[in-house]
């Protein structure tokens, strides 16, 4: 058994959306109506998509209900960010009648069959001395942001351990996150999952494990689980025991 190639075959298929041609269709079909439908409505200047789906780390729904493609739509004005997202949620309730739209701050969901959005409304200042993107902060004012701001680190790590490594370890993590009952915030999960460090060139099962005990080592059940999982890797006096180590494997990863 080969428990690297099974955990590599889990974060690559199963954990990734629109894995196949009629889904990314579909969630690019939807993707583009929707933005379409803001950029013809309502005055902004751009429709940008960002986050964990520009990274390909977004969870399908199935391993992640709370999976969403995450949209910024940049504004014309001088306006309160509430006016902004009321505007969203206004369009959205006519465009999209029958799918459930809501605010939630500090952006608008929307959910359809397939695919959910995050709109966050923003505005841009192009000033010499604070150039960048602003959206809102819980005071109902605004606040800076770098929406594509781990895009360009995770390129790099990626590449630098090759094999997709740290990309199969993100999703993995993040479906122990999601399965667990969050304890990380996703985005800050990512971020700390790109800034780790380890020598060598190591597996996917390998830095998992690392990952999981630098990020998770102090929750009982996580640690539990990855002491067997150590313990049955055998040793100088023991074999290894691949069927027990996945037991325990799943425990962290429902589905695998």
């Amino acid at each position: 058994m080969d428990i690297n190639r099974i955990l590599r075959k889990f974060a690559q298929e199963e954990l990734v959306l629109a894995r196949n041609d009629t889904e990314r269709a579909n969630i690019k079909s939807s993707l583009n109506h929707l933005q379409t439908i803001i950029k013809n409505n309502l005055n902004v200047t751009e429709v940008t998509v960002f986050g964990s789906y520009t990274r390909n780390t977004i969870l399908p729904r199935k391993y992640d209900p709370e999976s969403d493609v995450d949209i910024m739509a940049v504004f014309t004005g001088d306006f309160t960010p509430e006016t902004y997202r009321s505007q969203l949620s206004r369009l959205l309730n006519r465009a999209y009648p029958n799918s459930l739209s809501k605010k939630d701050f500090p952006a608008v969901k929307l959910e359809l069959n397939h695919i959910k959005f995050d709109i966050v409304p923003a505005i841009e200042d192009s000033g010499f001395f604070s150039s960048g993107y602003y959206i809102p902060d819980k005071t109902n004012n605004w606040q800076r942001t770098e929406p594509n701001d781990l895009n360009g680190p995770l390129s790099e790590k990626n590449k630098s351990y090759g094999g997709n490594v740290i990309r199969q370890v993100i999703r993995l993590c993040k479906h122990w996150n999601a399965t667990w009952g969050r304890p990380w915030d996703s985005y800050l999960m990512e971020k700390e999952i790109i800034n780790l460090w380890f020598w060598g060139n190591e597996d996917t099962f390998s830095r998992f494990l690392k990952t999981m005990n630098s990020i998770a080592g102090d929750y009982s059940g996580v640690k539990q689980a990855l002491d067997y999982i150590n313990q049955y890797q055998g040793d100088y006096w023991n074999d290894p025991n691949p069927e027990k180590q996945l037991h325990w494997l799943r425990k962290l990863l429902p589905g695998l």
